[in-house]
């Protein structure tokens, strides 16, 4: 098991149930196995992690050598019964697994129009009742680079490989069968790996981060006609020329139609202000000249105003004319910089609004409405900069549209980050995205996709809806071609301190 074994992954594609040693009343001993980690072994034999290092002092953290024999202590919980699933990397499978008769053999194949792909069998319900759920990873995984350039890249490639490992096992607890392929492009040439006919088994193929080697394996897909997704690049160019392919990450401007429909629906009857930074450098987002043209097609009045010292934006009621008419700001820079002179000001526009509002509620005469409304639009990057600006966040009530995004207060994702923790003795690297989610995001909605759907799912996928830990999934197509995701959250920053997470498609 070259790069299971290299990384130490936890829990890789037999969940503990192969190579298990003889037990007895009294002793028993487990020799590791390629891949296994303490986590796999508790799981198999039904006892902690904390009572196996126990009677193992030796050990230390989670990821322990192959070839270590080990004491297991008396059970404590339930042996996990999870279907036996074949390992196979660079497309080969486990040599302790090619006799097993629980192995994947080859599927059936399409007769009727030469496509290599399972024959799936559908049931009434239209789900998927029979067959291996088989998905091939392609990426670089540098095994053996000694450079930063390239660690940095196998640090993401790695995690996001765990992440996928995590959707697997998830799958295996609902009972379905699923096969990976592992492919280094770091250790092995693009072309050998193609050329391999184990890759045909594939459903599905996750392809690597580079363009020219992604533009191959998507030539691949479309010779095999074999579903390549894209989770890394932004370009158009493969959706536009290949039906097969789906791409998940997209550029901003790809949002930007559907995120001006939404505002312009969201804050009906609110005055758009656009503000301009007129300090030091600046880097202007092209979306505010959009949203401007919009609002003009759609007669929605806005008004613009230039930042050039605080006052001017204390006193924006009184420069604008605008007392008690709802506002949403529109900064049309996203830097943190320019944010962090003006939020001040905005606060102060708050402030002011409000303290008139409780003053004309004290002499009997304010609106029934209650206090002047107030919004903020926020850019992806601002993401980066939540732990220094939460609190203007929540005083100016910012909704901030981003492609990815994931809420530290959902159990769902505190569920996660414990349980990659177990796996792997680490946490998630501190990046946005989050690869780890990523590859699980990904892995899950194409294992349900494929579970639901079978052979069949780009004829329909188009549409619909999946929300995962930190990605959200709606794919259309392109121009009849490929596939782009056009799903992306709003995260809203509440006046009462919490967090909303919201889909929009």
């Amino acid at each position: 098991m070259k790069i299971f074994h290299k990384f130490g992954l936890a829990v890789l594609l037999t969940l503990g149930l192969c190579g298990l040693q003889s037990i007895t009343a009294e002793v028993r001993h487990h020799t590791v196995q390629p891949g296994q980690t303490l986590y796999s072994i508790s799981r198999a034999y039904g006892v902690t992690v904390e009572a196996i290092k126990a009677a193992n002092p030796q050990i230390e953290g989670t990821s322990i050598p192959t070839g270590v024999k080990l004491i297991i202590p008396e059970s404590t919980t339930e042996p996990v019964d999870m279907p036996l699933v074949p390992e196979v990397v660079n497309g080969q499978f486990s040599e302790e697994r090619k006799n097993d008769s629980t192995a994947t053999t080859m599927p059936r194949q399409m007769q009727d129009n030469g496509n290599l792909h399972t024959l799936w069998e559908l049931s009434d319900n239209d789900h998927w009742t029979d067959g291996t759920l088989n998905m091939a990873v392609i990426m670089p995984f540098n095994l053996g680079s000694g450079t930063t350039a390239e660690n940095k890249t196998q640090m993401r490639s790695v995690e996001f490989y765990e992440g996928v490992l995590m959707a697997v096992e998830e799958m295996q607890a609902k009972g379905r069968r699923v096969t990976i392929q592992a492919y280094d492009t770091g250790s092995e040439s693009l072309y050998s790996i193609l050329a391999n006919p184990q890759l045909m088994l594939a459903d599905v193929v996750i392809a690597p981060m580079e363009e020219n080697e992604l533009q191959q394996v998507a030539d691949w897909g479309e010779r095999s006609g074999t579903p390549v997704i894209s989770p890394f690049s932004v370009s158009t160019g493969l959706i536009d020329n290949n039906e097969h392919v789906f791409q998940v990450n997209v550029s901003k401007a790809m949002l930007y139609p559907q995120l001006t429909k939404d505002l312009i629906q969201r804050f009906e009857g609110y005055t758009f202000i656009f503000i301009a930074d007129s300090v030091g450098n600046r880097k202007i987002d092209p979306y505010p000249a959009l949203l401007k043209e919009s609002l003009i097609e759609h007669n929605i009045p806005f008004r613009e105003l230039s930042y050039l010292h605080p006052s001017r934006l204390m006193a924006c009621d009184s420069i604008l004319g605008l007392k008690e008419e709802p506002l949403v700001f529109v900064p049309v820079t996203p830097q943190p910089e320019a944010m962090r002179r003006m939020f001040s000001g905005l606060q102060h526009v708050k402030i002011l609004r409000d303290a008139r509002y409780q003053e004309a509620l004290k002499q009997g005469n304010a609106s029934l409405a209650g206090p002047p409304k107030l919004a903020m639009l926020g850019y992806p990057e601002w993401v980066l900069n939540t732990s220094d600006f939460v609190n203007y966040y929540y005083d100016l009530n910012v909704y901030m549209f981003s492609k990815v995004y994931a809420n530290p207060f959902d159990p769902e994702l505190k569920n996660f980050y414990a349980n990659f923790k177990k796996w792997y003795g680490k946490e998630p690297m501190s990046l946005v995205p989050k690869y780890g989610i990523l590859g699980y995001d990904v892995a899950k909605f194409f294992f349900e996709a494929l579970t639901r759907y079978g052979e069949h799912i780009e004829e329909r996928l188009d549409g619909q809806l999946s929300d995962g830990l930190q990605n959200v999934f709606c794919f259309d197509r392109s121009m009849g071609r490929g596939f782009y995701n056009r799903g992306f959250y709003l995260v809203h920053f509440t006046p009462e301190s919490t967090v909303e997470k919201i889909v929009v498609q």
